[in-house]
C-alpha cells in the first residue's frame, strides 16, 4: 500500500465524519430550533428560555429551584408540576412516577420535558421561595459508625425559613474523593478498617444533587444540621470485598468536607410536616431517619410547648449506633408528656444493655400499642430504613390505623 492510497483513505474517512457531523447539526437545528420561547409560571412570572434544555434546567437558570433528589435523572419523581400548554405528549420515562389520574391533571416530570414551544406551567407556590446558597461548613463529625452530623452556616444575614420535617439539596461538583482522606472517630474506624472502607474511591463526573432532611429546629434558621449515612457499594461476601461500584456520590462528598469548606445548598423543600392537632403523636425512627424526627420533636417542645402526649421510639443495632440521646433525655426530664424509648437489635456484650431488644416495630407493639385503648387515634410519624418502614406500616395496618393518621418520609425510595 503506497502513500497515495493511505492518504486517499484518510481523506475519505474524514469526509464521512464531516458529513455525519453536518447531518447531525442540520437535524439538531430542525428538531431543536435555535430560538427563544416564553415560559409562564403560575400565570404571573414570564421568562425566556432556550429551546432544547429541560424545563427543570430552564427554571433553575431563572433561580427557581424545584426539588430533584436524583439530580434530574428521572428516578426520584420529585420535580413534578403542571404543564397547561406546550409540553407535548407525556413520555414513557415519566409514567413510572405519573399515574393515569395525574396525567389527566396535566402533571409532568419537569426533568424529562424538553423546552420546545411557549409553555404555561404551574408549580407549588412555596417553590418560588426556595433559595440557593454557598454555605460554610462549621463541623462534620461521626455520630454513629456510618452516620455523620454535618453543620453548615448560611451566608451572613441569610435565613432558611422552613417547617420541621423539611429537606434541602446538596449540590456536588465534578470531583474525586479518596476515602483514606475521610476522618472517622476512632470508636467507629475499626469497622471501617475491617471492611477496607478507607480504600474506596468515589468519582463524580457531573454536577449532582441529593436531598437530605434537616435535623435542627426551624428556630435555628441560620444553620443547617444534617444526619448523613455513607452510601457504600454492595458487599460481596464470597470475595470479602465491596463490588466495583461507585460509592454514594453525595454522601462521600459530604463525608470529605472539613470545617471552613464551602458547600452549595438549596431549599427548603418538603411535605413531611406536623399536623396542627392535639392528638397523641408517636415518632418512629432508625438510622439517619433521626433527622426530621428530631426537628419535629424540638419544634414541638422548644417552640410550640405542646401539651399533647408524645413518644419517640428509635431503633439501632448497638449502643454505639445511638446519637442525640442526651437531647431527648433532657426533653423527657423537662416535659412529663414526652417519653423516649430505644431498642437495640444486636446489642454487643460490652454494651451491658438492659433496655429493649429486638426490632423497633416489635418493641412498640409489645410494650405500648397492644396495651393502648385507641391506637387508631395516634398520629404516627415514621422515618428510617426501607425495611423498618415496611414493617411499621404493616404493623399499623394490622392494628387498623387509618392511612390519614400515618405520615412518613420514604427516603429509601
Amino acid at each position: 500500500m503506497n502513500f497515495l492510497t493511505i492518504l486517499f483513505a484518510v481523506i475519505v474517512f474524514l469526509a464521512i465524519i464531516w458529513l455525519l457531523v453536518a447531518i447531525l447539526l442540520f437535524a439538531r437545528k430542525k428538531l431543536v430550533p435555535d430560538k427563544k420561547v416564553k415560559v409562564r409560571v403560575n400565570k404571573e412570572k414570564v421568562y425566556e428560555a432556550d429551546c432544547g434544555c429541560t424545563l427543570l434546567q430552564s427554571l433553575s437558570d431563572e433561580e427557581i429551584y424545584l426539588p430533584s433528589a436524583c439530580g434530574g435523572q428521572g428516578t426520584c419523581g420529585t420535580c413534578k408540576g403542571i404543564i397547561l400548554s406546550g409540553g407535548g405528549e407525556i413520555l414513557p420515562t415519566e409514567r413510572v412516577h405519573i399515574d393515569r389520574k395525574m396525567a389527566e391533571q396535566n402533571v409532568r416530570l419537569f426533568c424529562q420535558v424538553k423546552v420546545k414551544d411557549d409553555m404555561d406551567i404551574e408549580i407549588a407556590p412555596e417553590i418560588l421561595g426556595v433559595k440557593k446558597w454557598e454555605c460554610e461548613v462549621i463541623s462534620n463529625k461521626s455520630v454513629a459508625t456510618y452516620i455523620n452530623e454535618l453543620v453548615v452556616k448560611l451566608p451572613d444575614n441569610e435565613k432558611l425559613n422552613f417547617k420541621s420535617g423539611s429537606y434541602i439539596q446538596i449540590h456536588v461538583p465534578k470531583t474525586q474523593i479518596n476515602f483514606q482522606d475521610i476522618s472517622v472517630k476512632e470508636k467507629y474506624a475499626a469497622e471501617w478498617r475491617k471492611y477496607n472502607i478507607f480504600q474506596l474511591v468515589m468519582k463524580n463526573r457531573e454536577i449532582t444533587t441529593r436531598a437530605y432532611s434537616i435535623a435542627n429546629s426551624p428556630e435555628d434558621n441560620d444553620v443547617i444540621v444534617l444526619n448523613v449515612r455513607i452510601a457504600l457499594p454492595p458487599f460481596d461476601k464470597k470475595k470479602n470485598r465491596f463490588k466495583k461500584v461507585n460509592p454514594g456520590i453525595v454522601s462521600s462528598y459530604i463525608y470529605s468536607l472539613k470545617a471552613g469548606d464551602k458547600v452549595v445548598v438549596s431549599g427548603p423543600y418538603g411535605e413531611f410536616f406536623l399536623q396542627e392537632s392535639d392528638n397523641e403523636k408517636m415518632f418512629i425512627g432508625g438510622g439517619a431517619g433521626m433527622a426530621p424526627l428530631r426537628s419535629h420533636i424540638q419544634h414541638l417542645f422548644h417552640t410550640l410547648h405542646t401539651k399533647a402526649k408524645v413518644t419517640f421510639w428509635y431503633g439501632g443495632r448497638s449502643l454505639q449506633e445511638l446519637f442525640y440521646q442526651e437531647d431527648f433525655e433532657k426533653i423527657a426530664q423537662e416535659n412529663s408528656n414526652f417519653s423516649y424509648h430505644v431498642a437495640l437489635s444486636e446489642p454487643k456484650s460490652e454494651d451491658n444493655w438492659t433496655g429493649h431488644t429486638g426490632f423497633i416495630h416489635q418493641v412498640i407493639l409489645e410494650q405500648y400499642l397492644q396495651k393502648h385503648e385507641t391506637p387508631e387515634n395516634i398520629e404516627y410519624y415514621i422515618c428510617g430504613p426501607p425495611l423498618m418502614l415496611e414493617a411499621v406500616l404493616k404493623m399499623l395496618d394490622e392494628l387498623g390505623v387509618p392511612q390519614n393518621m400515618i405520615y412518613y418520609d420514604d427516603f429509601g425510595n
